[in-house]
């Protein structure tokens, strides 16, 4: 379909669903370079608007707000989001039915988080906050040259998403020029095949998980398939999101495929947090979120890296105010070179339990791993798994390439890592499965679950 063409059947789509998606989006365009003061006051009054419809509308949040004594009124600065408790997860869970207004707007509907910890959330969304999602995302994407209607690929899909892959869904995707392909199931028979489709359709963008690009690239190398020829057939940006991209999988994604990498950082429950511009900055979306950050142990504010804490100023039918993401974050209001006044925000450790413990109670970011696996040839999938305090099990996955002095390699190298005595043994394995969400988790470690869980970071 016609880039032109496609934009506008997605345009009329989004009003018939009740989401003025492209009004919020011409609005976020001009509002990204306004000065400091005039984003300050917009979050304000947005904040203000915000606690007082939980007030008016949700039985929780007007309990805690008169349990706390203190009134909608109260809230004169962003300051005085203070007065809000952090959120936790479990009251989340367990309060969710007090927490919405059900007659907010049009589409009010009980979504699932994808639960990549196994822990997923069930929350509630509306056509007012997914206008806002969705807005965000698509000028995120303009940032780095893909304008909605243009040619997009979805490389990921969940069991949910794959199954609605009816004859209805797929003309409405061809009409709006999205694609989608299995990212969960990578097989060499299926990698040529989706190849030879990408070849023929010319998505202009590939947007998906960082571990699937990777495994993409490396199994890519072994069948002898070129990605850079999709570079000729339009392709002008690979877009990652839902897990750490650390350097070397950018580098390797972007040699592989020939085009930059750009990453974007989100929760389904709390929303589109941050997005890549083409200087390779996170932008927040700060017109959206209000984000701070804390020590995870004393929950005290901290200036630099810390625990990532989320308001979201746009989601009147289910509020979520000073969530706690178990992310490890730093937030920055250095100046960017594109000229955008928006905040920025670095993905600094990963999820809070995807780290390895040491018995010596060093906390090792699990993503660190991740430099291990590629120094070793031959490494196609790997999983490093803690059970038990001062023991890990790394499991890999390998192909013809890996040395046959491999396992004493990834041992050393992992011993280096940890900086301690503890007990590593590698084993190869046929093929490493995704988690029940789907996903693939290089990092399972019920050592950081639980002490995290106890916030003990210390023992």
């Amino acid at each position: 379909m016609l880039p032109i063409v496609a934009r506008r059947l997605f345009h009329l789509q989004e009003l018939a669903l009740g989401r003025p998606s492209f009004r919020i989006l011409a609005e976020l365009l001009e509002s990204e370079r306004w000065s400091p003061e005039r984003l300050r006051q917009l979050r304000l009054e947005r904040l203000q608007t915000m606690v007082r419809s939980a007030y008016d509308h949700t039985p929780y949040w007007r309990e805690l707000m008169k349990t706390q004594g203190f009134t909608p009124e109260d809230i004169r600065c962003l300051d005085d989001l203070r007065r809000f408790p952090l959120l936790e997860k479990n009251t989340l869970r367990e309060r969710r039915e007090e927490m919405v207004w059900r007659d907010e707007g049009k589409r009010l509907q009980l979504v699932r988080t994808s639960g990549s910890t196994n822990e997923a959330l069930q929350f509630y969304t509306s056509s007012t906050r997914e206008a806002q999602i969705n807005a965000a995302r698509m000028r995120g994407h303009e940032w780095v040259g893909v304008r909605r209607g243009e040619k997009e690929l979805y490389y990921w899909g969940s069991p949910v998403e794959l199954c609605k892959q009816d004859r209805i869904k797929r003309v409405r995707d061809w009409l709006i020029n999205d694609g989608l392909t299995n990212g969960f199931e990578v097989t060499p028979e299926r990698l040529r095949k989706n190849y030879g489709d990408w070849l023929a359709w010319g998505p202009k963008c590939i947007f998906g998980y960082p571990s699937t690009f990777v495994l993409t690239v490396t199994m890519a190398e072994s069948l002898g398939l070129n990605l850079k020829e999709l570079r000729n057939r339009g392709l002008s940006v690979i877009i990652t999101t839902s897990e750490m991209l650390s350097d070397v999988d950018r580098k390797l994604i972007a040699d592989g495929f020939g085009v930059p990498v750009r990453d974007s950082y989100g929760l389904r429950e709390a929303g589109l947090i941050g997005h890549e511009c083409e200087h390779g900055t996170m932008h927040c979306m700060d017109e959206q979120i209000i984000l701070e950050t804390i020590d995870p142990e004393t929950l005290e504010p901290t200036e630099g890296e810390g625990e990532l804490v989320v308001t979201n100023l746009v989601g009147p039918a289910f509020p979520v105010i000073r969530y706690r993401t178990g992310d490890i974050v730093t937030l920055s209001q250095e100046p960017c070179a594109c000229g955008r006044t928006l905040s920025s925000i670095k993905i600094s450790g990963g999820r809070a339990v995807e780290f390895v413990v040491t018995k010596a109670g060093k906390w090792v970011v699990g993503y660190s791993f991740i430099y291990i696996a590629r120094s070793v040839p031959g490494i196609v999938k790997f999983q490093v798994v803690q059970e038990k305090l001062g023991e890990i099990f790394i499991r890999l996955a390998v192909d013809e390439r890996f040395p046959a002095d491999g396992i004493e390699l990834v041992k050393k190298k992992a011993a280096q890592r940890l900086g301690g005595d503890d007990e590593i043994h590698v084993e190869i394995v046929a093929d490493i499965a995704p988690a029940r969400s789907g996903k693939y988790r290089p990092v399972i470690s019920k050592v950081a679950e639980e002490l995290y869980k106890k916030r003990s970071f210390t023992d």
